[in-house]
């Protein structure tokens, strides 16, 4: 039996045609799920503050539903998608025009489809009569992440059971982390080892502490300086508000035990005083 029907929720036919549209009328995806079918599901099962997942998006049909349905009723959903990097044959319209995986196009799909809530929700605001109230324009914006291996050397060399000292005067980068690292994967690999840190938040460069100094969340620092002073702990310790945790590379102090232990100390004091009855735990980390 049929209970929903095609005018409601949409056909495969439909689908096909709304995704050849979002690409300039090419077929890059087959056999995609209609946005209606999905936005139904989400208007029956879903609040305004909910959060979706998705673990076999495809070409990212939930995405765009979930933007799209936020756009209608003001809410603000959230997704998650996983999808495995499926390879696109090589004769194929997608991969000539440089969608190598179903990622991409996934992707490239949630660009488009939030571009173009975006600019229909502007335009009807501009045509908007005396005492209308215009539609706010959804969060279109989305992270990507993809597994690997760590960026951090040193749990390498605590699997391994080595570690070249002798490397971190010279080349620290080299003996800190794996080569063609980049700071925001190691920021983001510490994060993923804090309790309830949602990957969404923000991530700043502290510019006016260092060129490698990193504000998470507004709540977590990740100090990527190669050489830890004083003066820098002065600057961090004034922060305000004062983030709830700092993390540190232990190779930053070089040989000065004193400052690290003073840095630990301080700072600690510092959250703690500043966390009243919710005291912090393991406030101040060392990689």
């Amino acid at each position: 039996m049929t209970i929903w029907k095609y005018s409601d929720v949409g056909h495969s036919q439909k689908a096909s045609q709304d995704l050849k549209k979002l690409f300039n009328n090419n077929a890059y995806f087959t056999y995609p799920k209609p946005i209606e079918l999905i936005k139904r599901m989400l208007e029956l099962y879903t609040e305004s503050e909910s959060l979706i997942m998705d673990f076999f998006s495809g070409s990212s049909t939930t995405a765009h539903a979930v933007m799209q349905l936020n756009a209608e009723d003001g809410g603000n959903r959230k997704f998650i998608l996983v999808q495995l990097p499926e390879e696109t044959e090589e004769s194929s319209e997608a991969f000539k025009a440089g969608y190598p995986n179903i990622c991409e196009i996934g992707k490239e799909r949630i660009r488009r489809a939030g571009e173009k809530i975006k600019e229909e929700i502007e335009t009807a605001n501009a045509q908007l009569k005396i005492g209308e109230e215009p539609r706010q324009v959804p969060d279109i914006g989305f992270k990507v992440f993809r597994t690997a291996d760590t960026n951090i050397k040193w749990n390498l060399y605590n699997t391994l059971g080595q570690l070249d000292t002798s490397a971190m005067t010279h080349t620290p980068d080299l003996a800190d982390f794996t080569l063609g690292f980049k700071d925001i994967n190691v920021v983001y690999e510490v994060m993923l080892r804090q309790k309830d840190v949602p990957l969404s938040s923000t991530l700043e460069t502290l510019t006016d502490i260092g060129s490698r100094t990193y504000l998470y969340g507004s709540a977590y620092l990740v100090c990527l300086e190669t050489e830890i002073t004083e003066e820098l702990i002065d600057k961090l310790a004034a922060l305000d508000p004062l983030p709830i945790k700092f993390v540190f590379r232990d190779s930053a102090f070089k040989d000065d035990i004193n400052l690290k232990d003073e840095t630990f100390r301080r700072l600690k004091n510092l959250i703690e005083r500043n966390s009243g009855l919710e005291k912090k735990s393991y406030t101040v980390e060392f990689i």
